[in-house]
């Protein structure tokens, strides 16, 4: 009897442990490199299990599994990426420029760094050079609404990095670089600070909950089940004490 109650226990226990060890969603990087010359290269990079119906929980490509990996999966994977990225983000130059990146395309690690580890995960990294058309003045993207992921956006101009960065969500458009100033032609909204929510009023009541494993508040999908659950646990050990000594 005590080793069900205390198999009942650790079943529970990873059972809501589960949320807190899934991976988190992958964004889809877009990274733009310029030259004072016109020169521009056009990066993306996109983790596999963004071709997953659930990315969340479906695990990551290692470095050990991509070398064990057939060529022609491989392959298929460049040409899942060169597919994907065409569905999910859109290129937008100004004055209006069609623009069709044409990538090639790399196993690598997260930010175009090389795979070494054997557990490093794996991101399929597509990079376009190319020179700007005469004229252009400006550069944005845009998340495309078939997406389901949110894109990231970076910038780096004349070898330093652009200090502002951008998370978008499918349907919206980002910020537009001027390609003379290197600089956003917009300001950045104020940023979200816990003040800034309080003086606005809208800090939910149960932010103070936030559980700090899994990043949940005290009325997040997990809290009542978890309680449940325990009280449950508690009902069946009682009841199998008392079984015991009668």
């Amino acid at each position: 009897m005590k080793n069900m109650a205390t198999s009942l226990c650790m079943l529970t226990l990873l059972a809501f442990s589960a949320p807190c060890l899934a991976h988190p969603l992958p964004d889809v990087a877009v990274r733009a490199h310029f030259e004072q010359n016109g020169e521009w290269t056009l990066q993306v990079e996109i983790d596999p299990r963004s071709f997953q119906p659930d990315p969340n929980v479906a695990p990551y490509l290692t470095n050990a599994d991509l070398a064990v990996t057939p060529a022609e999966q491989q392959e298929k994977l460049k040409v899942m990426a060169r597919d994907y990225i065409q569905r999910v983000v859109e290129v937008v130059l100004e004055p209006a420029v069609e623009v069709k990146p044409e990538f090639v395309w790399a196993f690598t690690a997260a930010e175009n760094a090389p795979l070494k580890l054997p557990e490093d995960p794996v991101m399929l990294t597509g990079t376009w050079h190319s020179k700007l058309p005469a004229g252009t003045t400006g550069y944005s993207i845009k998340a495309l609404p078939a997406g389901t992921l949110s894109v990231l956006y970076q910038n780096t101009a004349l070898g330093r990095k652009v200090e502002r960065e951008q998370i978008r969500f499918p349907g919206e458009t980002s910020y537009v670089l001027d390609l003379k100033t290197f600089k956003p032609r917009t300001q950045a909204p104020p940023p979200i600070t816990a003040d800034s929510l309080q003086d606005s009023g809208a800090v939910p009541d149960g932010l103070a909950g936030v559980c700090e494993m899994c990043g949940t508040g005290s009325t997040g999908g997990y809290m009542l089940p978890t309680v449940i659950a325990v009280a449950g646990i508690v009902v069946v050990v009682t009841w199998l004490r008392g079984k015991r000594n009668a």
